[in-house]
């Protein structure tokens, strides 16, 4: 991840900033433009993962997406999820063309070289003020889940254990789902 420039823009300049062309993203973090590299396969691989296995344990209340981009809060910010669940209403809200101000109840942000601990939190920060009610923090190297929840401190879950989907009541996800398929 790097800052293109020290100069913060707007909401309405980043929107007029034109699509890059060689596999990177832009994201607005606080008015700071910043350029994310593209994911690595192991990346892609636990994203594909987890969007299937969300999606499959909702039954129908909703889906998981993989690279969703949201915009929690008015102006100054623009992110991407590794991947986010959405209920069935906010998928179908959707459907426009505009970015509209939302956070997804649950994001998902898989640790990759350009994720520093610095970044995680502002993201974490910025889609617990936009409304997220879970954050997770899939670790591919230590084989860890890290859970946050609003309010409360974050909650490790190692190999052995299954991590409680808070979104979708009842749902549990085995952590060796994720690092042993």
């Amino acid at each position: 991840m790097s800052t293109v420039g020290a100069a913060l823009i707007t909401w309405e300049e980043f929107l007029q900033l034109p699509d890059p062309e060689d596999g990177t993203r832009s994201e607005l973090h606080d008015g700071e433009l910043v350029v994310v590299p593209p994911p690595k396969p192991i990346h892609v691989y636990i994203q594909s993962l987890l969007v299937e296995w969300l999606t499959a344990a909702a039954q129908g209340r909703g889906r998981a997406a993989q690279e969703f981009p949201y915009r929690p809060a008015t102006n100054l910010q623009f992110w991407y999820a590794d991947v986010a669940y959405l209920p069935n209403d906010d998928w179908l809200a959707m459907r426009t063309d505009e970015y509209t101000v939302y956070a997804p109840p649950l994001v998902i942000e898989v640790l990759s070289p350009s994720n520093r601990a610095a970044k995680i939190q502002r993201q974490r920060v910025a889609a617990f003020s936009g409304g997220t009610r879970e954050f997770w923090v899939v670790d591919p190297i230590g084989r860890t889940v890290e859970v946050s929840l609003p309010g409360n401190a974050s909650r490790i879950y190692s190999l052995q254990e299954s991590v409680p989907v808070t979104v979708l009541p009842g749902v549990f996800l085995p952590v060796r789902t994720i690092f042993e398929a």
